[in-house]
């Protein structure tokens, strides 16, 4: 689940990195060259860590956090590093932390095999 993610969303994100230098979404959000730069390292962080399930695992504690620290700052002031945030900016954050976060600490089912016992008489 969480290797599935991590590709769906580092691709995104880096689709969303390149897009956002040529499209512009000022309306809804405010997309900066330091905006665009970030999303593109968010990709890439997260399809480099995807490898596996367990550093996928690792890439969505890391890249959720991050994301999770951005929406506590979005709540305090509207730039950040050259970033304008707005208000979708922090809704968007939030999502993205939650998901990513969701999949980085979700405990893993475990399987357990039924053994059958054998009565002997």
């Amino acid at each position: 689940m969480a290797r599935m993610t991590t590709r769906i969303l580092g691709a995104i994100f880096i689709i969303l990195g390149v897009v956002g230098f040529f499209q512009s979404f000022d309306t809804i959000f405010s997309l900066t060259i330091n905006h665009n730069v970030v999303h593109l390292l968010s990709g890439i962080v997260l399809l480099s860590l995807s490898g596996t399930e367990e550093r996928s695992k690792l890439g969505a504690k890391i890249v959720g956090s991050i994301y999770l620290l951005m929406f506590i700052t979005g709540l305090f002031t509207h730039t950040i590093a050259g970033i304008m945030l707005m208000p979708m900016d922090d809704v968007l954050h939030v999502l993205i932390a939650a998901v990513l976060l969701f999949v980085g600490f979700k405990t893993p089912a475990t399987v357990q095999s039924s053994q059958s016992s054998t009565i002997e008489k």
